[in-house]
């Protein structure tokens, strides 16, 4: 192989580790998400998204559950920032899903996955809109 071809390929080993790291690291670094305690928001069965006006992805998120049919309630933080702490959530979106017992199906942070979401929905018996 000539000399340029080896450094061609060393920088491609060298620029997918760095990918690597970075991947891992974001992974890392990403805050947990707090345990969801259910408050007095929303209906029983019922989902709650929490988000911000100024967050793109809550934005992504809500889109997300009205293209998958997916009744909610959204709670903003700058009106219902009581909620927030009633709830523990530290970060945004999350999306919880409440069965009918107040007992929590699910919690996702970000924009959920669909099959996951429809799962948790369906577990906690609400039904989808069309």
């Amino acid at each position: 192989m000539s000399e340029v071809a080896v450094r061609l390929v060393v920088v491609g080993v060298i620029v997918l580790v760095a990918l690597a790291v970075a991947f891992v690291i974001g992974r890392v670094m990403r805050p947990p998400h707090p345990t969801v305690l259910v408050g007095d928001v929303g209906d029983r069965p019922g989902v709650v998204v929490f988000t911000a006006t100024t967050c793109s992805t809550c934005k992504a998120a809500i889109a997300h559950l009205e293209d998958l049919g997916v009744p909610f309630r959204e709670v903003t933080d700058e009106l219902e920032q009581h909620q927030f702490d009633a709830w523990g959530v530290v970060a945004v979106p999350v999306t919880v899903v409440v069965a009918a017992d107040d007992s929590v199906v699910a919690t996702f942070s970000g924009v959920p996955r669909a099959r996951a979401l429809t799962a948790a929905v369906r577990k906690a018996g609400i039904p989808l809109r069309s």
